[in-house]
């Protein structure tokens, strides 16, 4: 089972990257059994950001951690481009693709390896076990891909349709062990991007009882910007108790 989390990026009151506190989380991060730290997703706003702030923050975590464990949100071309350069593998984002033609167009110019983040807010054409088939006749199928919105029965038809070697990421961690009976290498969650001490060990049981509990308190938060603050609120707190 491998364990992806969205990584939260600190900002001072007036808007700009706090180095400090984000080289801080990266570290704690590091000992974590993560497999994968998402740079510049949704949970921490990513889209929102410029693409130097997004830069700023690949080449932050590339120094402090490396980049074994790293994926690169990316929202632009540009983001891409500086990934790839920096070494960290880029997950790109399927953004306002009106056909599986355009999406199959978008693959074959990506870099190899490259990841994809699908998710139904950001286009209606997403990764479906339809265009994961094209893509692998084409030859344009990338390493791996983190979907979102979809039950389990679609993670069994996207991993029979990518094959054995692409590598499928649930974006939801609510139901751990059917997604990975469904087919899923593993599951993406943002519920313990705030890094709680202790963390939790690689056991499914209590996996998902940690992200439960976290979830069930994001839950009661009425709002995008108010489950984000909440979780920086989170990882304050579990940053105070690892300097205990």
């Amino acid at each position: 089972m491998q364990l992806v989390l969205p990584a939260l990026t600190f900002r001072t009151p007036h808007g700009r990257l706090d180095l400090a506190a984000t080289a801080d989380y990266a570290r704690r991060a590091a000992r974590t059994w993560a497999s994968l730290f998402i740079l510049s997703g949704t949970t921490t706003g990513g889209h929102l950001d410029s693409e130097a702030d997004r830069a700023a923050v690949v080449e932050l975590w590339a120094e402090t951690i490396g980049v074994e464990r790293l994926t690169a949100c990316c929202w632009t071309s540009a983001d891409i481009t500086h990934a790839t350069a920096t070494g960290v593998v880029p997950m790109v984002v399927l953004r306002a693709l009106a056909s599986d033609a355009d999406a199959l167009a978008l693959l074959a110019d990506l870099p190899r390896p490259s990841y994809l983040f699908s998710h139904p807010e950001f286009s209606p054409t997403t990764l479906t076990p339809a265009l994961a088939t094209a893509a692998r006749t084409a030859g344009v199928l990338p390493a791996a891909a983190k979907v979102s919105k979809v039950p389990p029965a679609t993670i069994t038809a996207l991993h029979q349709a990518t094959g054995p070697d692409f590598t499928l990421w649930d974006g939801t961690a609510r139901h751990i062990a059917a997604s990975l009976t469904a087919g899923a290498h593993g599951i993406v969650t943002a519920p313990l991007s705030h890094l709680p001490e202790p963390f939790p060990p690689a056991h499914i049981d209590q996996l998902q009882a940690a992200i439960d509990t976290a979830q069930h308190h994001l839950d009661t938060q009425h709002s995008r910007d108010a489950r984000t603050a909440a979780l920086f609120t989170m990882a304050t707190t579990a940053q105070r108790t690892a300097r205990t």
